[in-house]
């Protein structure tokens, strides 16, 4: 029984002990992590410790106060002294510490720098590297040396995690010491000729960052950077492309140049005559007539093709980042036949993306549709638009649309804006609104059916949708002046004004009314006198159109009494207006047409200069602008260019010279030049036929069958010469036995 409680009082013992230790290691609630005084002293307890396990708590402690936000600073000392211990997982928290405050406490950092040093030839490559990590992280200007130093050793080591760590440090010492530019180079020279995928990627980052102007560095590596493309991890291949398409740009000739014959000389001369307001017309035939005569398509350098057909791998990529930066590339340097390929991985990574992705995406994607249409126009009924879609999104899905309608498409389009305008988001009600008239007036036939759908919006109650389908009405009226259905949603408009409150409505419809009057006689003098009747109360757009209505219709009714009192009556007003330019205005109608006499020549210009026709609106899209940055980078969703921003430098006019490419492969043999990845050098020899017939099948049975006997005679052969010198050798050997035993006897 003795023997039965001694063993349940050690079992027991040693429960305890476990649970102890297991709870030291179990997850702390957040609340712990508040920094009170009580919390503040058990850090420093834990970190001033003797066990492992203790400053592990601690160190866990600081690292999750700093994921919060909250400044730690205080225990820099603490932990410090913790850099040399024997517990790799204690050195790993203190060196995720240090990192993030070495820069702020560099003179206490100073004082790990020997420990940092040692262990740059620890076992362990992860120590190896964040030593240099740390180290490289402290910013001060006289351990530059020992940085340099630490890098260059870090060249030779066989981690390539330790290699990658080395040239992230590249610009952190650059950024500390510039003068130390020209050894970085020379690092990053040495870091180019790694074969290691892990390091490439960081390598070119530091290339970008140091000495982006130096892309000859890049020559003998060209091809080894576009093989290992696809085995890089994704922010690497971000990178890689990145470099390599401003490599392209400056050593191979433009796949799309065009060239004008001779024999459309007068075609390139009324380009560059044709007046500033040209017909549109005549400008897309000339541009039609001229991409007729692209030159003929040459195929393209190898090394050129080498590098689009590396990033067609990767068009399938999970990265949305990578599929952008392999868009940007085709965008930049393929021809246009191969455009194609980026649209469907475009489309497949804006299904699967997040809405903040999503929004790049489809930034990248308006300015493509505008220059591109064709590329996207058979995925058009991806961008319609869904109710869980937020602000942003709609906004670019309807400028696409914009983009991708044509006659083919319009009428989906149309449908889907039709049940956009009935939302009760007025936000997607005004800008549908907008592109509505965008596409209208970009396809004619569509013009009555959008009049229609706006003019059942000009009884809506929200002013905004009815400001701006007021707005678009007068756009699109504007280009079918003369038609029958213009002259009667006029005449709506002037009847509904009494109903619309809105400045910028009102204002389009007495510019619609007195630019068309003559089309409606008997409705303009009548909207002049409600105008003029709450002209006090009006806002400074309206009294100015309200002045401008008086004064057409004075020309148009030189005989009419009561618009000649209108026009005085307004004018009267306008004169001791508040706002300078409707005095102003007042002032110069008052002397243009009241007078002047009607029958003179100068009275008949005035008519018209005042009634004369206007230029057609023109509604540009409000991501135009982004067009001038290249696709996938911040400057293009922005719209504004960002910081350290350089445009992709212009294509060569004459072909580089492609043998800087060519590298020595020392693999096999110094003297063997690696050419054209397109060219292969083989050695001529006979192809034996895959089938042969009966009679070839036969012949060659006999041949060898006949070989096989010729080789059996003079296997015969041999051998009998074998016996015959083996006989000879006898006998020889039997002679000089008797002639030995013969020399004994007579020595005897």
């Amino acid at each position: 029984m003795d023997r039965y409680i001694s063993k349940a009082a050690s079992f027991s013992g040693r429960f305890a002990q476990t649970l102890v230790e297991r709870s030291k290691e179990a997850a702390v609630p957040g609340y712990s992590y508040d920094h009170s005084e009580d919390k503040v002293s058990e850090i420093k307890q834990c970190l001033d410790s003797k066990f492992d396990k203790e400053k592990i708590e601690g160190l866990k402690r600081l690292i999750a106060m700093i994921s919060k936000g909250r400044n730690v600073s205080e225990f820099f000392p603490d932990v410090v002294k913790n850099v040399a211990a024997s517990s790799i997982d204690v050195r790993k928290l203190v060196y995720i510490y240090l990192l993030r405050y070495a820069d702020k406490e560099p003179d206490l950092a100073l004082l790990s720098i020997n420990t940092f040093q040692k262990d740059l030839g620890d076992r362990n490559p992860l120590i190896r590297a964040m030593a240099l990590r740390v180290m490289s992280s402290i910013r001060v200007p006289v351990i530059v040396p020992i940085i340099m130093l630490a890098l260059r050793k870090a060249l030779t080591d066989l981690s390539p995690y330790v290699r990658k760590t080395a040239a992230n440090a590249i610009p952190k010492c650059y950024s500390l010491d510039a003068s130390q530019k020209d050894q970085l180079v020379e690092v990053i020279t040495q870091l180019l000729t790694d074969s290691s995928t892990v390091v490439l990627g960081s390598v070119l980052s530091s290339f970008n960052q140091v000495c982006p102007e130096r892309l000859d560095l890049l020559h003998k590596h060209f091809r080894k950077l576009c093989r290992l493309l696809i085995d890089t991890d994704d922010w690497g291949q971000i990178e890689v492309i990145g470099v390599l398409i401003r490599y392209c740009r400056t050593q191979f000739l433009n796949p799309n140049r065009e060239e004008v014959p001779s024999s459309d000389t007068n075609a390139a001369n009324a380009k560059k005559d044709r007046g500033f307001y040209s017909d549109d017309e005549e400008d897309e035939s000339l541009k039609k007539t001229t991409t007729k005569h692209m030159e003929a398509s040459k195929p393209l350098d190898p090394d050129h093709a080498l590098f689009l057909r590396a990033c067609a791998t990767l068009t399938n990529s999970r990265n949305p980042s990578v599929v952008m930066m392999v868009a940007q590339a085709y965008m930049a340097l393929a021809p246009r036949s191969d455009l194609t390929r980026i649209s469907k991985s475009l489309i497949r990574i804006l299904r699967v993306a997040q809405r903040e992705q999503k929004y790049v995406i489809l930034s990248n994607i308006a300015s493509l549709s505008h220059t591109h249409p064709d590329l996207f126009r058979p995925f058009f009924k991806t961008f319609f638009v869904y109710a869980s879609d937020p602000v942003f999104i709609r906004n670019l899905k309807l400028e696409v649309l914009a983009s991708l309608a044509n006659e083919a498409t319009s009428s989906s389009i149309m449908r889907e804006f039709k049940d956009y305008v009935r939302s009760p988001e007025k936000d997607l009600v005004v800008r549908t609104i907008q592109v509505m008239g965008r596409i209208a007036a970009a396809i004619p036939s569509l013009a009555d059916e959008s009049l229609a759908v706006l003019m059942a919006l000009i009884s809506s109650k929200n002013e905004d949708v009815v400001s701006e389908a007021v707005v678009v009405t007068r756009r699109l009226l504007q280009l079918r002046p003369t038609h029958e259905s213009s002259t009667q949603a006029i005449t709506q408009l002037a009847r509904a004004m009494d109903l619309i409150s809105t400045s910028a409505a009102r204002a389009s419809i007495l510019w619609l009314v007195g630019q068309y009057c003559s089309q409606i006689p008997l409705v303009a003098p009548d909207t002049l006198r409600k105008a003029a009747k709450s002209f006090p109360s009006e806002s400074e757009s309206v009294k100015l159109q309200v002045l401008n209505l008086a004064a057409k219709l004075t020309c148009t009714a030189k005989t009419d009494e009561v618009v000649k009192l209108l026009l005085n009556y307004v004018l009267e007003l306008a004169r001791f207006d508040v706002s300078f330019d409707v005095r102003d205005r007042a002032r110069f109608l008052k002397a243009l047409v009241c007078d002047l006499p009607a029958d003179s020549e100068i009275g008949k210009n005035v008519v018209e200069v005042v009634l004369g026709a206007k230029g057609h609106p023109v509604s540009e899209s409000p991501y135009q602008n982004n067009e001038r940055f290249t696709i996938g980078t911040l400057s293009h969703s922005l719209g504004v260019a960002a910081k350290e921003y350089t445009n992709l430098p212009p294509w060569p006019t004459v072909q580089p010279d492609p043998s800087v490419r060519d590298v020595v492969d020392e693999g096999w043999s110094r003297d063997r030049v690696v050419g054209s990845p397109e060219k292969d050098f083989r050695k001529s020899r006979k192809v034996q036929p895959s089938a042969l017939s009966l009679d070839a099948f036969y012949d060659e049975q006999a041949s060898s069958s006949s070989e096989e006997s010729e080789d059996e005679d003079e296997d015969d052969e041999e051998e009998d010469d074998d016996e015959e010198e083996e006989d000879d050798d006898e006998e020889e050997d039997e002679e000089e036995d008797d002639e030995e035993s013969e020399d004994n006897e007579t020595k005897h």
